[in-house]
């Protein structure tokens, strides 16, 4: 293995908790292999470490680091491709659901191990097609700030100064459509707005509110299925909360919609006044853009993976090993399992509490034991306890003082409060609830293209993001000031 041990030490990519080897090997290799095309180049190495279903990938500090710069210089240099970029993931986001749709949820016993093989495969393959295109924002951004530092470069060029470089950069980044977060809400708000009787609700509004929980049931589904779906009665009970007063309802939609307007407008007027356009123009409209076709692919691989699990219990019950046990297979040893009847139960059952994944372009490697703790033993961990101050880059502006609650799943959700400052990994659409009662959030990852930066911006909530260690000098009950235009947190 040409990289595994070459000088360029290991750089924390992300901290996944709820995440198991068969969809991480999708991206994993996706990265050191297919991202080359349509992106220019791939990753040199990847290092993974499964503990459970906890996972942390490390790339090589120094070549993560010039896949960024080398995505900037082609996005500034080649600005449409920008625009190429957006209409493909949106493409083949379509393509996974759809695939996803034809993927048996029943009487999967009638199927041969060969079309359970093929249907394995074939996700597979669409899933990776869509990584290659899904994953050129984040590249660029999110774990080196690379386009954030040029974008900025490029503001201080045409005389910003820097008090104003994080709020300019925020509002020209800003989505000018609306992401599949915001255009659910909306939908729920106005069939609350149908609601005449709490006690008898006419049968048309049950049918629409039918078709809402089918087109979002699964958002929670991350990224083994913890969690479960959300039922139609979750959705009738929370369409009773909202229900009354209807005028309430009528002034929330009134005042997102007010809002949204106004920040577009200033984003106008801001475009005017610095005499944006070309090249530059081009990069912020399609930054924006990336915003929403970041949730709108996030939606589709959820569903994707959702479908998949008829497909993985059934592999399990054929190979006679545990759905634990699959979701730590890489994809040869599937297809070597179901079609010549070679497994390794053994290993497999070690591997679901410990494993290390190795790739790099052409070689991928599953260790365990010694070998898996001698590479997991190569990461070296900071001493962050005398650390008050935290620094990152803005998601959203804004100030504000609270209480920390760290959340990371919605089983933590019960104990934020109103008022509270949120702190994760990241975030995920299964804790987009609890978001709305925080006065500020702070997360370890994301890019200003991530998640947490399109939510907290259609929230107006003041966020900073890619702290890289905010779960680990934090703690429920700390008090902290965020201030997220100047991109720091600290304790008081």
């Amino acid at each position: 293995m040409k990289h595994l041990n070459n000088k360029d030490p290991w750089y924390l990519g992300e901290e996944i908790p709820d995440m198991d080897l068969f969809f991480a090997q999708i991206w994993l290799s996706c990265f050191v292999n297919e991202f080359k095309n349509p992106g220019g180049r791939a990753y040199q190495k990847i290092l993974t470490i499964f503990k459970g279903y906890h996972l942390w990938f490390y790339y090589g500090e120094k070549d993560s680091y010039e896949v960024g710069e080398h995505l900037v210089r082609k996005f500034v240099n080649n600005p449409k491709f920008t625009v190429l970029a957006n209409k493909q993931i949106i493409n083949w986001s379509d393509k996974l659901r759809s695939y996803a749709e034809k993927l048996p949820q029943e009487h999967l016993a009638k199927l041969s191990k060969q079309q359970l093989w093929d249907f394995y495969k074939k996700h597979n393959e669409i899933h990776t097609q869509y990584y290659q295109w899904g994953w050129l924002p984040v590249a660029a951004d999110m774990f080196h700030n690379n386009l954030t530092e040029r974008v900025k470069q490029y503001l201080r060029s045409i005389n910003v100064t820097e008090d104003k470089i994080n709020e300019y950069l925020v509002l020209l980044t800003q989505a000018r459509s609306k992401s599949l977060i915001q255009i659910e809400q909306e939908e729920f708000l106005q069939l609350a707005l149908k609601i005449q009787n709490k006690d008898k609700i006419k049968p048309t509004l049950l049918k629409q509110l039918q078709k809402h929980y089918q087109k979002y049931f699964y958002v929670k589904f991350l990224w083994v299925g913890k969690e479960g779906v959300n039922s139609f009665d979750y959705y009738l009970k929370e369409l009773l909360k909202f229900a009354s007063p209807r005028q309430k309802i009528k002034k929330m939609l009134a005042e997102m919609e007010t809002k949204r307007r106004k920040i577009l407008l200033k984003r106008e007027q801001l475009i005017k006044k610095l005499k944006i356009k070309g090249t530059w123009l081009t990069i912020f409209n399609s930054w924006g853009d990336f915003m929403v076709t970041k949730i709108y692919r996030r939606y589709a691989q959820i569903y994707a993976i959702y479908r998949m699990q008829p497909v993985l219990k059934e592999i399990a019950k054929r190979l006679k090993v545990s759905l634990s046990q699959v979701r730590f297979m890489i994809k040869p040893k599937v297809k070597q399992a179901l079609i010549k009847g070679k497994i390794n139960r053994i290993e497999l059952k070690k591997r679901t509490k410990f494993c290390v994944y190795y790739v790099e372009r052409g070689q991928e490697k599953v260790f365990i034991g010694q070998q898996g703790q001698k590479l997991a033993g190569q990461i070296k961990v900071a001493d962050l306890s005398k650390i008050t101050e935290i620094k990152g880059q803005t998601g959203c502006v804004g100030k504000a003082i609270g209480r920390v609650k760290i959340i990371i799943r919605p089983k933590d959700m019960a104990k934020m409060q109103k008022g509270d400052i949120l702190v994760s990994i990241a975030t995920d659409p299964d804790i987009v609830p609890v978001m709305k009662k925080a006065a500020a959030i702070v997360t370890e990852q994301g890019g200003v293209t991530s998640h947490v930066a399109i939510v907290s911006r259609e929230m107006g909530i003041p966020c900073l993001i890619g702290t890289k260690i905010a779960t680990k000098v934090l703690h429920d009950g700390d008090k902290v000031e965020v201030d997220a235009t100047k991109g720091i947190v600290r304790k008081i």
